[in-house]
């Protein structure tokens, strides 16, 4: 009896490992993290699943870190993301985000799939470049030049691909000057 007792708590204990629902989504081994900035860890949960949970991060390569990383205590998994701000890992491959029982941290509830740190500088994962090219123009209607009337704003653009602005009823010419205020800082980064 001794030893059923004494084997029901040790498969109570690693219950609540098995049962978790939780899945680190990102990073993976698609979505990188740049050093020296901020990265997001995200998952998903289900209802039941432990929380609040420790965040750490591990890498079998103890030349790239030696031992576990603590990131954070005490989240609460139904946030979903969160934010690491300037990531100081070394650049390289083989890091796992591991989400464990801040009083046990050998019990682990989820695991990332490895995922790189990539030098500071690098674009952030996910980021894209934009290039703007062609010409805007961009007209008011003469309604928009009284005080009275609410201002809208036009803009064309030849058939090249140039960037269009489409009427924003109800907008007051401080949105449309923003508006187009933005369009030309965007042309001129990339002059």
């Amino acid at each position: 009896m001794l030893k059923f007792v004494v084997g029901l708590l040790a498969l109570s204990a690693a219950v609540p490992s098995a049962l978790a629902a939780i899945t680190i989504t990102g990073p993976s081994s698609q979505a990188y993290w740049v050093a020296n900035t901020s990265n997001v860890i995200s998952w998903n949960y289900a209802s039941g699943d432990p929380d609040p949970i420790s965040i750490v991060v591990t890498n079998e390569n103890t030349t790239t870190l030696n031992g576990a990383f603590s990131i954070a205590e005490f989240v609460s998994v139904s946030a979903q993301t969160f934010t690491v701000t300037n990531v100081t890992l070394k650049t390289g491959s083989g890091y796992v985000v591991n989400f464990v029982n801040g009083s046990n941290p050998s019990q682990v509830y989820a695991s990332s799939e490895g995922f790189e740190v990539k030098p500071g500088g690098t674009a952030p994962y996910g980021s894209s470049v934009v290039t703007v090219s062609g010409s805007v123009s961009t007209s008011l209607p003469a309604s928009s030049r009284t005080s009275s009337s609410s201002a809208a704003a036009s803009s064309s653009a030849a058939s090249n691909g140039a960037l269009s602005a489409y009427n924003l009823p109800n907008a007051g010419l401080t949105s449309v000057v923003g508006i187009m205020g933005a369009v030309v800082g965007a042309l001129l980064c990339t002059v």
